[in-house]
């Protein structure tokens, strides 16, 4: 079924809290959510509660996905399945995921000077994210997150290459990836 997002980003483009009026999403036709304000503000925790099939996740995954107004410098993890299964280890799947993050927002920043010159607001927090997900000492980190969620050499080593973990091991790689990363916005689908 087709999804339909509405929202206006009631917030400055520059903020790092994020404010959306308007907000509504309709699956099929079917409306789930319908003229709803929502505000995130910056470490602050906050649930969806609803029957199943109520569209929590389809409202996650619209603001996730971007379709609403997000800005760019909002950097979002979205977490509603396991880690998929691959060669790569559970440490590298972790790390890696944090590298591609750091040549995303290199990129959106390049945009940015072109864009709107070195002063604009949106580079001080991007500037700030970079370095929080400086990659010196991330394998040391990743194990450690790693560590934290079960992974054991006498269990399940963080080392074994994800194709060759269950969904549930693979789902804790996943918590692992967000954990390291950290996100300005994390969401949590059923983890």
């Amino acid at each position: 079924a087709k999804r339909s997002v509405t929202g206006v980003l009631a917030s400055r483009k520059t903020d790092i809290d994020v404010k959306f009026e308007s907000f509504g999403v309709s699956l099929g036709g079917n409306p789930l959510v319908v003229d709803t304000d929502i505000e995130m503000h910056q470490g602050c925790r906050y649930g969806i509660v609803g029957e199943n099939g109520s569209g929590k996740s389809s409202v996650l995954a619209a603001v996730a996905n971007r379709e609403v107004p997000l800005p760019d410098h909002v950097d979002v993890y979205w977490l509603s399945e396991e880690a998929p299964p691959s060669e790569l280890s559970g440490v590298e799947a972790v790390v890696s995921h944090v590298k591609n993050e750091v040549e995303r927002l290199e990129a959106l920043q390049t945009s940015i000077i072109e864009d709107a010159g070195p002063d604009d607001e949106r580079l001080d927090a991007i500037a700030e994210r970079l370095g929080e997900l400086d990659p010196t000492g991330a394998e040391p980190r990743a194990r450690a997150i790693l560590s934290g969620l079960g992974f054991a050499d006498h269990l399940v080593p963080m080392d074994r290459k994800t194709k060759h973990m269950s969904g549930g091991w693979r789902m804790r790689v996943a918590l692992a990836q967000a954990l390291f990363a950290a996100p300005s916005l994390l969401l949590l689908d059923e983890p």
